[in-house]
């Protein structure tokens, strides 16, 4: 071993990895973290607000503390201890896209929240409120929201009633922003134009009424990032933003044009995109001064108007300064995670097949791993698309029997060791084991290796003929060729295929890979063009809107990729798409009953009922189970848990405005 810094790259070459499992006495897959050395420092936790910002009260140039927060202000109970003030946290996204990364981290000040812990799934006590306190009223058809009194955006203007009616009326609803529909938090249950009713009560309160119960709204509005605008798209500034609308300013469109964009919609989204504008005001603890576009990192600096406190009364966020490096690939990322450089990171790098490395550099680089239950419940699943144009395809993607041959042609435990260093078990597009709607024949069903059964099933499916080589001839008599296409955003997926290539090519099926860019992937899924494709699975979430839990039933095109069309008729009420058998139909009316039940128990009966059918259709083939996710934090960051909950929005429901060095 020598001194110079670790890359993955290198320890990888010429059997790198294995003389580090050596040298530590740890095999090859073993992810038990070297933990290293932890040095504490005394620190002064009197001061009531950040040295740099009472310096500013000092000189006239901030108002004093006690006006910057609300009457009200939410007070945060440090995970382990208080902290002192200063320090910039270090972290990274690969490429400019990665920007969820920063939704998660600077801005999960969502109008209610998670609460620490938890994931939404057991209905309103998992929720609590954050930037508004809230009532639900009426059997869960009326929902009063508060603003706390006092409340600021960081450039200090007040937080209003006004700002909630304008993120509704002048932004999420409003036809020259939405011209393809509006999302169904909005919408009447059952719906595709019918609005909610939104009332203002005072200068602070607004009252949403629906006509029926709006089961998982609250929820909804906890773990949504409204078009990655951050869940704050439901609260927006409307004192900054009315210049740039049109219904506030008549020449909204000559300001576009000037600049450069095509009418005042381009211009607006742009400014009211805060991870691409550093001048929109924000409610979030860390204001964003180097956007994405502006430099090679994007950088924030605390709000000096944030409306939260610990338990002392100290004005949070205790970190100073965010900072995450614009990076080019993940393997830099990993490099500086390893060379001790990212002082928190959960994103990207965290993948199984890094996990060793990870946690056997871990005393090197001076940080410890943290678990992430993970809420995905695959690694990878093939969906045939059984509403592709071709009626040949079409009809055999139909036949149960086909797939489940092709599922019993895979040696998972081939790919589990040789793609995801040895984590998981065999398991289908099932829920996971820590799913309320776990079904253990579910996740098992037709995962064990067996070419003997394969064929039998694909004998079934009518494949029968063969050419000279053995290869099936599909519908068209001539070598059956499966292409599945797969995204960037999953490069495991195409090691993983090339397996599954040579598992069904010794059963008569050949399998040709077809990798492409997350947008394009996206394109051709919606043109209803692709024969397979691959993607991760989600678990099964029973409080959802209509884009939960598509994986198990054709509620929404955006993972249905077994069958977009179905998808489409679905969320058109039967505009559009195609209407699906009658078993399906009855899935999506269970589905329907799930997610409009505000008594979650009633909700769990119809959740099992349309896993039970989702089970019996087969809509899916998994690879195996997903591991627990992981990521890291260095050894000089407090508060940060051992352990985070099952939760899409992570590490934001941890409270990152109480991390501290």
């Amino acid at each position: 071993m020598t001194p110079r810094p670790l890359t993955r790259r290198g320890l990888l070459a010429g059997g790198g990895f294995l003389l580090l499992a050596s040298a530590t006495g740890c095999g090859f897959f073993d992810t038990s973290p070297d933990t290293g050395g932890k040095v504490a420092k005394a620190a002064d936790l009197s001061a009531k607000e950040a040295p740099a910002l009472a310096e500013l009260v000092r000189n006239g140039k901030l108002p004093p503390l006690a006006e910057r927060l609300p009457k009200n202000p939410l007070v945060v109970k440090p995970l382990k201890e208080a902290g002192a003030y200063g320090g910039t946290w270090n972290s990274a996204m690969v490429g400019e896209d990665d920007w969820d990364w920063l939704i998660y981290t600077l801005a999960y000040e969502p109008v209610v929240r998670l609460k620490p812990g938890t994931n939404g799934q057991k209905g309103p006590d998992d929720i609590i409120p954050n930037v508004a306190e809230f009532e639900v009223e009426n059997d869960g058809r009326e929902y009063v929201f508060r603003l706390r009194d006092g409340l600021k955006w960081s450039d200090g203007q007040p937080c209003t009633a006004d700002d909630l009616l304008f993120a509704f009326e002048d932004v999420a609803v409003y036809k020259d922003l939405h011209t393809t529909g509006v999302y169904d938090l909005y919408l009447e249950n059952g719906s595709t134009d019918e609005l909610v009713k939104v009332e203002k009560v005072d200068e602070r309160t607004v009252r949403y009424v629906y006509k029926e119960p709006k089961a998982g709204l609250l929820f909804q509005i906890a773990v949504a990032t409204f078009e990655r605008g951050g869940a704050a798209g439901f609260l927006l500034p409307k004192h900054y933003l009315k210049q740039f609308h049109k219904k506030y300013n008549p020449d909204a469109d000559k300001l576009a044009k000037e600049q450069q964009f095509e009418d005042w919609t381009q211009l607006f989204m742009q400014k009211n995109d805060w991870a691409h504008n550093a001048d929109i005001p924000t409610l979030h603890p860390w204001k964003i001064i180097t956007a994405i576009g502006d430099g090679t990192a994007v950088v924030a600096e605390r709000n000096p108007y944030y409306w939260k406190v610990d338990d002392q009364g100290r004005q949070l966020p205790y970190i100073d300064r965010f900072r995450s490096d614009l990076l080019g690939d993940v393997e830099v990322e990993l490099l500086k995670i390893m060379n001790g450089e990212i002082h928190m990171q959960l994103r990207n790098f965290n993948t199984p097949e890094n996990k060793p490395v990870v946690a056997q550099n871990a005393g090197k680089g001076k940080y410890r791993l943290f678990n992430v239950p993970s809420r995905l419940s695959n690694t990878m699943i093939i969906q045939f698309n059984q509403t592709i144009g071709d009626d040949d395809l079409r009809g055999l993607f139909q036949k149960k029997d086909f797939r489940i041959g092709l599922s019993y042609a895979i040696n998972r435990k081939e790919i589990i060791d040789g793609v995801y260093a040895g984590q998981g078990e065999p398991w289908q597009a099932a829920p996971s084991k820590n799913n309320a709607v776990y079904d253990a024949e579910f996740a098992k069903q037709y995962t064990e290796y067996d070419v003997a059964k394969a064929g039998e099933y694909l004998d079934k499916a009518g494949l029968t003929e063969k050419d000279s080589t053995g290869r099936r001839l599909g519908p068209d008599g001539k070598p059956l060729v499966v292409t599945v296409m797969t995204s960037a955003e999953f490069p495991h997926h195409v090691q993983a295929l090339e397996f599954v290539k040579r598992h069904w090519e010794a059963v008569g099926v050949s399998l040709r890979v077809d990798p492409v860019s997350d947008t394009l992937f996206t394109e051709r899924t919606m043109g209803n063009n692709p024969q397979a494709s691959t993607f991760t699975c989600s678990d099964f979430d029973v409080i959802t809107g209509t884009g939960g839990s598509h994986y198990y039933v054709p509620s929404n095109s955006g993972s249905a990729r077994y069958a977009i069309r179905w998808a489409l008729w679905y969320g058109s009420k039967g505009k559009n798409g195609d209407e699906p058998p009658a078993v399906v139909r009855e899935q999506l009316e269970a589905f329907t009953a799930m997610r409009t039940e505000p008594d979650v128990n009633k909700a769990l009966e119809h959740a099992r009922k349309v896993v039970r059918i989702a089970k019996d259709q087969f809509y899916a083939i998994g690879i195996s189970s997903h591991p627990d996710e992981y990521g890291i934090v260095s050894n000089e960051v407090k508060n940060v848990p051992d352990s985070m909950s099952v939760c899409p929005v992570n590490p934001g429901p941890t409270q990152p405005e109480q991390y501290s060095f």
